[in-house]
């Protein structure tokens, strides 16, 4: 985005007689996350009932609500406090791939869980959901 927003800003800063003025959303923002959990939502309507989903009472009986969200991410400050601000469905697992590399969770961002790498967040996600894995799979 940071590019982009630059690459957009010179250019029309060179057509206009007024500069560029624009709002950036991004992480951290709590509505980053909210939107995505939105998309999200709408995406798993239609799947197989697991014990992610929470089935709704509203209309056909069919809707479900999404019980859980991982965020996986390396930065504590951005990717964990953006979950944070979020709050639930979401829960932040941090690796030791970039930004954070110290041993234990950050103090100031606590993740819910922190792994040395992305494998090991998703080996984490599939062990603690193994039925709903296989459902999955077997509806691919």
């Amino acid at each position: 985005m940071g590019a982009f927003r630059i690459a957009l800003e010179s250019i029309f800063n060179r057509i206009h007689h007024t500069p560029l003025r624009y709002t950036s959303f991004g992480k951290p923002n709590a509505a980053v996350f909210k939107d995505a959990e939105t998309v999200l939502q709408k995406l798993a309507t239609g799947l197989p009932p697991t014990d992610q989903f929470e089935t709704l009472n509203e209309g056909n009986g069919t809707d479900q609500k999404l019980n859980i969200l991982y965020m996986v991410g390396d930065n504590p400050a951005v990717d964990i406090y953006g979950v944070h601000q979020a709050g639930p469905p979401w829960f932040s697992i941090l690796t030791r791939t970039g930004c954070f590399k110290m041993e234990g969770n950050h103090e100031r961002f606590p993740a819910d869980l922190v792994v040395n790498t992305v494998e090991d967040a998703v080996d984490s996600i599939l062990n603690k959901h193994p039925r709903e894995h296989l459902e999955v799979l077997k509806v691919v």
